[in-house]
């Protein structure tokens, strides 16, 4: 199939991005505690998370089928929902990441991030060249997790295609990429619960909340 290992290596990338904005915010957080900084983190910090929340909402179900049982029985009708949803689901990172960067430019005008004490001064430039790569001007991170949700895509198409002659086959090979996601996964899932990030899940939750009730 080919594919896998670029679903795995986009996916190991959006995790790195959640390992350094938890690092900077672990810094900045310790070191500034005054709540009006922290606030407006916290808000730029969730509008990143929304990125990884949806990331790790499209992956979830395929994780959950852990055997053959599961798989055979719930594969169609969640590749047919993944199909429907993924295109419009892959524009929501870049939304989030453009508000992102609006909450960084109001909390870069908090006079407690011009400071010049080496450890905030070096930390600040972390996350400003963060945001610079992966948050606007690059926006690698909202392509990194378009790659990633089009490569799964492409794969569940050629694993739909393989169960129909061989679901045997078709569920080794599906099960071996879920065991090579798996570790991101967790890893990212557990990034997200960290701090400021929280919000994002929360803001995803709404939206599939709204989701589900206007289908309904």
């Amino acid at each position: 199939m080919g594919v896998e290992l670029n679903i795995v290596r986009e996916l190991a990338t959006v995790c790195v991005t959640a390992s350094e904005l938890a690092a900077i915010e672990n810094l900045l957080k310790g070191e500034l505690k005054k709540p009006a900084f922290v606030e407006q983190f916290d808000k730029m910090a969730g509008a990143i998370g929304e990125c990884y929340a949806v990331t790790t909402a499209m992956v979830q179900p395929w994780l959950d089928m852990t055997n053959e049982t599961e798989f055979c029985e719930k594969f169609a009708a969640a590749h047919a929902d993944y199909k429907a949803t993924y295109l419009s689901i892959t524009n929501r990172p870049r939304v989030a990441s453009e508000q992102a960067y609006q909450d960084y430019m109001t909390l870069r005008e908090n006079k407690d991030t011009q400071t010049v004490y080496p450890l905030l001064k070096r930390t600040f430039a972390r996350l400003d060249e963060f945001i610079d790569k992966w948050i606007t001007n690059d926006a690698w991170l909202a392509m990194s997790i378009e790659n990633h949700l089009k490569m799964l895509h492409r794969f569940l198409n050629e694993v739909a295609e393989l169960k129909q002659k061989d679901p045997a086959d078709a569920f080794i090979i599906f099960q071996a990429a879920m065991t090579a996601l798996r570790p991101f996964y967790a890893l990212l899932e557990n990034l997200e619960g960290a701090g400021g990030m929280t919000r994002g899940v929360a803001a995803l939750n709404e939206f599939e909340s709204v989701k589900t009730n206007s289908a309904s």
